[in-house]
Formats: structure tokens, C-alpha cells, sequence
């Protein structure tokens, strides 16, 4: 698919103006900006809080989303970029999370995740998504995926209903090597509520309720707490019937807002 410019000549991803140099673009643009905010203090706290996991310029996620908005408002007007493809979303995406300070992958993700929230998007951008969480994997740009934008894409690709194709690479994902797309499927249908699979979800929990991993375990428990805000007996049939089953940590956060 080609890019939506205002000067479709200069479009082609192997021009001047393809992917990967408006992905590079943009990563020069928010490293300056990124750059002249930079707080030596907050990185260090923040850098602690993951275990030390990254580098962090210090930015909060108010005024990181801020800058980040008027960098790529900027950008865009600039190029001439009304819509995002796949081909620059994955440009864009590797370029940001190529880069060592956590706050450019919260970008690189957050960029991605607009994408399936409000589209246009099919299918086919799972294989970007794939690529945001197994790359740089940690629960917080994981999450941007799994937990804010993946019940949206659902709905997206489905035109307003779940979609079956994207389901069904969940149900490969529910028993990945990977812990983090196992932690993605256990949480994509989150939101859905009433138009959640209610037996699909039943079978990622089950294929995963004795996996020793932490998030895993914690992503069951999410799961089923936040749709028994949406339906609590539905929640609470489930736990007298496989609670036994389930590690401490998955009942004790299910059960959780119970009554």
C-alpha cells in the first residue's frame, strides 16, 4: 500500500521519502525533542522501577504524550502523510525501538496502538504487532498492545464484531514459546464485554493456568476480574468450578472485586 502523500511521487519506499527514512526522520525529531527534556533524576527512579531493564530520558507519560503528539503532528504536515500505512507503521516502529531510551519504544508502541484503535487496519497488521511485543518485551509497552488496543482491533477488523481470523492467530498465540503473546491473547478480549468468547477465553485460562510465569498468571487473573465487571456470576461460576485449578496469584486477582 502505497503512502498517502501530497506528492504521490516521492511515495515509493525505496524513494527519498519511503518508510524508512520518514521512520528515521521522525526518531531524529523526538530524540531532540526527547533530548532537550531529559531529567538525569526521574531516569534513574524510572529506569529503577524496571528493574533497570532500559534507560530513560525522564519523562513522565503527560509530557512524554504531549511532545510526542507535536513531534508527529509536525512530522506528518512536513511529509504531506494523511494516512499511516502498514509498511510505515513496522518503519516506524523499528526505528523507534531500535533506539536505546524506554520512551521511544512507549512512543513506537503507543504509534502502533492509535492504528488499531481508530484504523483503517486489517488482519494483516498483526504481523506489526507481533513484532511490538516480542521485541524490547516488558509488561509496560507489551500491555500498550495487549491490554488498550487489542479488543478495539478486534472489533476493527470485524466491523464491529470480533474478528475470527485475528482470533484464531490468538488461539497460536494462547500456547506460544513466547510468554508475552500468550499474555496477549489471554487479554484480548478485555474490553469486549457482552461480545467477548467467552470459550475461547475458558481455554486460553486453562492452557495456561499452570504456567510458572508471573505475567502469565497475573494476565488470567486481569482477565477474568475485569469482565466481572461486566458479568460477575459469569466470574464467579468460573472460579467454583476452576479455581482449584488456578495459581494463587490468578484466583486472588480475579476474585478480587467480587462480592
Amino acid at each position: 500500500m502505497p503512502l498517502m502523500l501530497k506528492r504521490p511521487a516521492a511515495a515509493t519506499a525505496s524513494g527519498p521519502s519511503g518508510p524508512s527514512a520518514l521512520a528515521l526522520d521522525l526518531k531524529e525529531r523526538l530524540r531532540q525533542k526527547f533530548e532537550s527534556q531529559r531529567k538525569p533524576k526521574i531516569a534513574e527512579q524510572m529506569s529503577k522501577y524496571l528493574k533497570n531493564t532500559h534507560p530513560f530520558y525522564g519523562l513522565k507519560a503527560p509530557q512524554r504524550r504531549q511532545s510526542a503528539t507535536s513531534v508527529i503532528q509536525h512530522w506528518r504536515k512536513d511529509h504531506g502523510i494523511q494516512k499511516i500505512p502498514e509498511n510505515l507503521a513496522r518503519a516506524v516502529l523499528c526505528a523507534l525501538y531500535a533506539c536505546k531510551e524506554r520512551e521511544m519504544h512507549y512512543v513506537g508502541a503507543e504509534f502502533c496502538a492509535s492504528l488499531m484503535r481508530s484504523g483503517p487496519v486489517t488482519p494483516k497488521f498483526l504481523s506489526v504487532v507481533k513484532l511490538g511485543v516480542e521485541t524490547n518485551s516488558w509488561w509496560d509497552t507489551v500491555d500498550i498492545f495487549a491490554a488498550s488496543s487489542m479488543s478495539p482491533y478486534l472489533l476493527k477488523c470485524g466491523n464491529g464484531q470480533p474478528c475470527e481470523e485475528v482470533l484464531k492467530t490468538m488461539d497460536r498465540w494462547s500456547i506460544s514459546e513466547n510468554l508475552w503473546l500468550r499474555r496477549t491473547a489471554i487479554l484480548c478480549q478485555m474490553k469486549l464485554k457482552g461480545k467477548a468468547d467467552l470459550s475461547r477465553l475458558t481455554r486460553y485460562i486453562l492452557q495456561n493456568r499452570k504456567h510458572p510465569d508471573f505475567f502469565v498468571q497475573k494476565a488470567i487473573g486481569w482477565a477474568l476480574r475485569q469482565h466481572a465487571h461486566y458479568d460477575p456470576e459469569w466470574v464467579r461460576q468460573f472460579l467454583v468450578k476452576h479455581g482449584d485449578d488456578l495459581a494463587p496469584l490468578s484466583h486472588r486477582e480475579a476474585s478480587k472485586h467480587l462480592t
